[in-house]
């Protein structure tokens, strides 16, 4: 296995690089990344070639060819391009990385499978202009093609695969057929008719994942704070898409449908965990919310500290 120091400096490099003005920036492609910060461990790394796993204990970069495995506990944020494109991995999850190459020019080749768990992903700026770049990840039914915005995969032990997409659109294809799935629907099996997630903007129509029942009427806002902007409220006993939770689920981020000209919101928003009741048996890996990044309005990983 590849030495983690090696691996390192690699990502300090680029980022040491990326502190270049935003002028130069916008004239200069950026380099491909695919770093990967631990959120929450454990993390196992197989090489190619390699009969067993090792454990990634600290910041490293994602190789073609390796397979990335979370446990029941791990959370882990994949940052492929400076600009929001990232992907975020939750426990139970295992992904092959069969080919990142290029620039963010445009013929970037990003080929990702996820083989088993959940990620939540997200197109910056850069990836969803490029006409050129092909980013596609196969799951065992279909394979995505994303196209701007946020969207995010499940597929279970058995390899059901569901995409929802959240903002903005994708591709899903299988067989030589090909639909498009828009912002506020949903795949499940392989491509058919992309059905609606939600004909309210607040209950989704999916089935197994974490849910939070609000015990009065609650609102709903921007930010994991009281002094946050109020995207709106939400009844009594209504049952809510729970997506990321702060520290201790003090703050729970929930599915909430914006307008079209709120830039900020993009579906998401913030009610106060301890008002909520969690479902025990879907939300055990709930995500944190430092892990979800830019996908929900997070900070990221901020390269000019990390260069520091």
């Amino acid at each position: 296995m590849k030495s983690s120091l090696v691996r390192l400096s690699l990502i300090l490099a680029v980022m040491l690089t990326s502190l270049i003005g935003t002028t130069a920036l916008a004239q200069e492609p950026q380099p491909i990344l695919g770093a990967v910060n631990i959120i929450q461990p454990e993390l196992f790394i197989l090489e190619p070639g390699a009969d067993e796993e090792g454990v990634i204990r600290s910041p490293t970069v994602f190789d073609p060819g390796e397979q990335l495995r979370t446990d029941a506990t791990g959370n882990v944020l994949i940052t492929w391009f400076y600009d929001g494109t990232e992907t975020a991995v939750a426990p139970n999850t295992t992904l092959k990385l069969n080919d990142f190459s290029g620039d963010s020019s445009g013929a970037f080749v990003l080929d990702l499978e996820i083989v088993s768990g959940y990620i939540a992903s997200g197109m910056g700026d850069i990836a969803a202009m490029s006409e050129e770049g092909a980013w596609t990840i196969k799951t065992p039914a279909f394979t995505v093609k994303p196209i701007k915005g946020q969207f995010e995969i499940m597929v279970d032990a058995e390899g059901k695969s569901t995409l929802v997409v959240s903002d903005g659109r994708v591709e899903a294809s299988s067989d030589g057929n090909t639909i498009t799935v828009n912002e506020n629907q949903y795949l499940v099996g392989a491509p058919g008719e992309a059905q609606t997630l939600s004909e309210d903007g607040i209950t989704v129509a999916l089935e197994g994942v974490c849910t939070a029942t609000v015990g009065t009427n609650m609102n709903v806002r921007l930010a994991p704070s009281e002094d946050s902007r109020k995207l709106g409220s939400t009844p009594a006993d209504q049952v809510l898409w729970a997506m990321a939770g702060t520290e201790g689920n003090v703050w729970l981020q929930v599915y909430f449908m914006t307008g079209v000209t709120d830039e900020e919101g993009h579906n998401y928003g913030w009610i106060y965990g301890p008002a909520a009741t969690l479902d025990e048996a879907t939300c055990a890996g709930l995500l944190r919310a430092p892990l979800v990044a830019h996908l929900y309005g997070g900070p990221g990983i901020d390269k000019d500290e990390q260069a520091q």
